[in-house]
């Protein structure tokens, strides 16, 4: 193909687009995503050490034609432990497989695990091993912060965590680092939700009442806020940094990814409760508990407060603080987004107008704000939409309504349109003439509800589909 064809510059650019799609590679496209997700990496770190890649595990994305993409991610993994001598051998035999460094943070255990350790760095000569020790134990949240800043100082781009208790299966970590690789950016968590993982129902009830006010806090939906086996990205920890201790960290940070706008992915694995020489746990019920309901009960408030946490750029997420969740959820230009946007946003708002036909037409006075506000949230619907349609059942307009509702209800239980001319307005709110009617208004309302919000459906989607309207390919936006 040469270039002299080209008369002009934009014809240049357009053949070389051209060129990438004749030649497949759909990869250049996802690596430009990844790229645009600001993948910060320290030059000066790699310049003074020598990176051990994850070549062992994971193949880098290509970057064809562009000699300017970020550099390949520089993983290392960091091992938390406090009195775990008997599985902490184990642990560290299990993740031997993947070739990636080691940090050890020996968090003041009392044990035998300095011993353990010391085999472990002598049997490991030539290789990455690490350890950081605290003189006395500081809690899981100050161990992994020890380990972030030892995998800083050496220059790593993401640190991978594995509990060293027994209870992660280190074979899992391998679809949490392609996910990692992947998205560089994102904060990916080992999700316990495989079967056969035995977990205690207090386990159970805890972990989903923490993932429920994650959501309030910050939008993230997520499965295991509880989570130890995990991929962090380094660049993004100034951020996602907060102030909690022991074992609040690893869901306080879920919140801040929400605010600061870090793609968070989750990945299935396993939980291992029969651990083999028992399994050793050091959360304290009392004090712990009480830590996360004070973390959670600080994290609600500041989600309420307008300010600096209103972090989300990105206006296509669903996280953000509740503030901002709710701006965008109620704000009138995602209605001209989902106007202006691709077929799925179009048929959500036409949904939005059907769905508040429906609304208008039921007679469930006094909840309706309230069921139009699940709804909108439930199917991703705009709320002033469907509460805006919704509003047409108030006077006058409310009245054809409600003799819809009856006349069809009528037709279909007696055979006959009621005569409505001899209702007396100045008594139709009164108990025995809503009596004498009741059957036929729910019944019609129901049936009169689902043809009008068919109808409204109908008549928006084919307006909004319309040949002449220029089709664009931006989403709509996000629900709360």
């Amino acid at each position: 193909m040469g270039w002299h064809r080209f008369k002009d510059k934009r014809e240049k650019q357009r053949a070389r687009a051209a060129v990438r799609t004749e030649s497949g590679v759909i990869a250049w496209v996802l690596a430009r995503v990844c790229q645009s997700a600001r993948i910060p990496v320290s030059v000066s770190w790699c310049s003074q050490h020598t990176l051990t890649p994850m070549t062992a595990v994971l193949s880098p994305v290509p970057w064809p034609g562009d000699t300017h993409g970020p550099p390949e991610a520089r993983v290392a993994v960091i091992a938390p432990t406090y009195n775990h001598d008997r599985a902490i051998a184990g642990v560290l035999a299990g993740l031997a497989q993947y070739g990636l460094p080691i940090i050890v943070v020996n968090d003041g255990a009392t044990d035998d695990t300095e011993s353990v350790l010391l085999k472990w760095r002598g049997a490991g000569a030539g290789e990455d091993r690490h350890t950081v020790t605290h003189p006395v134990n500081m809690g899981k949240a100050a161990a992994l912060r020890s380990g972030f800043a030892e995998a800083a100082r050496l220059g790593f781009t993401h640190a991978a965590t594995v509990d060293t208790d027994g209870q992660h299966d280190p074979s899992d970590l391998r679809e949490l680092l392609v996910a990692s690789a992947e998205c560089p950016s994102g904060l990916i968590i080992g999700a316990r939700v495989k079967k056969g993982s035995g977990t205690p129902w207090a386990s159970q009830i805890g972990r989903l009442l923490s993932n429920r006010l994650v959501w309030l806090e910050s939008g993230v939906s997520v499965r295991d806020s509880q989570s130890g086996m995990r991929v962090y990205p380094l660049a993004s920890m100034p951020s996602l940094n907060g102030s909690a201790s022991r074992y609040g960290f690893e869901t306080e940070v879920i919140t801040l990814a929400g605010w600061s706008s870090v793609p968070v992915i989750e990945r299935p694995i396993r939980n291992i409760y029969c651990v083999p020489g028992g399994r050793t746990t050091h959360f304290r019920v009392c004090h712990d508990t009480l830590a996360s309901v004070a973390m959670h009960a600080r994290l609600l408030l500041r989600a309420l407060a307008p300010g600096p946490a209103l972090l989300n750029q990105n206006d296509q997420q669903s996280t953000g603080t509740i503030l901002r969740r709710l701006g965008r959820w109620f704000s009138p230009q995602r209605l001209r987004r989902m106007a202006r946007g691709d077929a799925a946003s179009q048929e959500r708002l036409a949904a939005s107008v059907g769905v508040g036909l429906l609304m208008a037409t039921l007679p469930i006075y006094g909840v309706k704000t309230v069921i139009c506000l699940w709804i909108s949230g439930r199917f991703r619907l705009h709320p002033l939409a469907v509460i805006g349609t919704s509003s047409l059942s108030t006077p006058p307009l409310g009245l054809v309504f409600v003799a819809l509702s009856i006349c069809v209800g009528g037709l279909l239980i007696n055979g006959s349109v009621p005569d409505l001319g001899a209702i007396d307005l100045r008594q139709a709110a009164q108990w025995s003439t809503v009596n004498a009617l009741l059957v036929e208004w729910l019944l019609g309302s129901v049936i009169a509800g689902v043809g009008l919000g068919l109808l409204g459906y109908s008549v928006v989607r084919a307006i909004l589909t319309r040949p002449s309207r220029p089709q664009a390919t931006s989403s709509d936006g996000a629900e709360p």
